[in-house]
C-alpha cells in the first residue's frame, strides 16, 4: 500500500451548506484530503489544502472527467462521497412551474445520483473493478421531506429527496457486494437557516436548531469506518422532530 493509499479522501458536491462546509474542516482537521466539486459559477472560500474542482452536476460526462481528475492527482481514488441535497427553498405547489419541477430533479436527484455513480465507478476501476475496502457514499437531505411543512420547503424538493431514499437503498442493495455502503443523513433544522417558522420549531422536542458542526458530526461517522456495518439507511438528526 502507498501512503498516498494510507490518507483517506472525501469528495463532496451538491448544496453547499453550512453542514457540508462543517464536515469538510472536520475531515480536514481529522487528517483526510478533500475536494469539492463546485458549480463553474459557484464561489466557495475553503482552506488551501482543500482541492475545489468545478463541473456541471448534471453532466455525466463532467463528472466522470472531474472524478478522474481527483484520481489522477491524489493517485489513488476516494474512500467516501457526500452529496448534499439539503435545502430549504419554499415554493407553493399551486404555482409550481414545470420548468421549476424540472429544474429541482436534475439539480438534485439526477446530479445526485451522477456523482455516486462517477465516485463509485473511480472507487472500481482503481481496485480492479471487483472490491472496494469499505467505500461510503452519503446523501444529505432535509428532513421536512419526510414530513410535510406547508411554508417549508416545496413539493419538487421533497419529491427528489423522496427519490433519493429509493436512490440510497437501492445503490445500498447493488453496491454492497462491491465492498461500498450507501447511507442518507435527514437534516432537521439547522442554524442560520432563513426563514424557518416558529411553529416548526415548536415541534422540535430538543427545543432548538442544530449546529452545523453536530450534523457533520453524524455525517462523519457515516463515512467512517466507525459505521463499517451499517448501510441501506435513512437517519434522521433533527433534534427528535420526527418523533413527535
Amino acid at each position: 500500500m502507498t501512503e498516498s493509499e494510507c490518507v483517506p479522501g472525501l469528495v463532496v458536491s451538491g448544496d453547499l451548506d453550512p453542514i457540508a462546509h462543517a464536515l469538510v474542516r472536520l475531515a480536514c482537521d481529522r487528517g483526510w484530503r478533500v475536494a469539492l466539486i463546485v458549480a463553474h459559477d459557484e464561489h466557495v472560500e475553503v482552506a488551501e489544502e482543500v482541492t475545489v474542482l468545478r463541473a456541471d452536476g448534471t453532466n455525466a460526462d463532467e463528472i466522470e472527467a472531474t472524478f478522474s481528475a481527483v484520481t489522477s492527482l491524489w493517485q489513488s481514488a476516494p474512500d467516501a462521497l457526500v452529496y448534499s441535497a439539503h435545502t430549504s427553498r419554499t415554493r407553493a405547489a399551486v404555482t409550481e412551474s414545470s420548468t421549476g419541477w424540472e429544474t429541482v430533479q436534475s439539480q438534485h436527484l439526477r446530479a445526485a445520483f451522477l456523482f455516486a455513480q462517477a465516485g463509485a465507478r473511480e472507487m472500481l476501476r482503481l481496485r480492479g473493478g471487483t472490491s472496494v475496502d469499505d467505500g461510503s457514499v452519503v446523501f444529505i437531505s432535509d428532513v421536512s421531506a419526510s414530513r410535510g411543512a406547508n411554508g417549508h420547503s416545496s413539493v419538487s424538493m421533497n419529491a427528489a429527496v423522496a427519490g433519493l431514499e429509493g436512490v440510497t437503498r437501492q445503490l445500498a442493495a447493488e453496491w454492497g457486494p462491491y465492498g461500498i455502503r450507501v447511507n442518507m443523513l435527514h437534516a432537521g433544522a439547522v442554524d442560520g437557516t432563513p426563514g424557518l417558522p416558529s411553529e416548526l420549531m415548536h415541534r422540535v422536542p430538543l427545543g432548538r436548531s442544530g449546529r452545523p458542526e453536530e450534523l457533520a458530526e453524524s455525517c462523519y461517522y457515516l463515512i467512517s469506518r466507525s459505521s463499517s456495518y451499517v448501510t441501506g439507511i435513512v437517519l434522521p438528526v433533527d433534534g427528535g422532530f420526527l418523533a413527535t
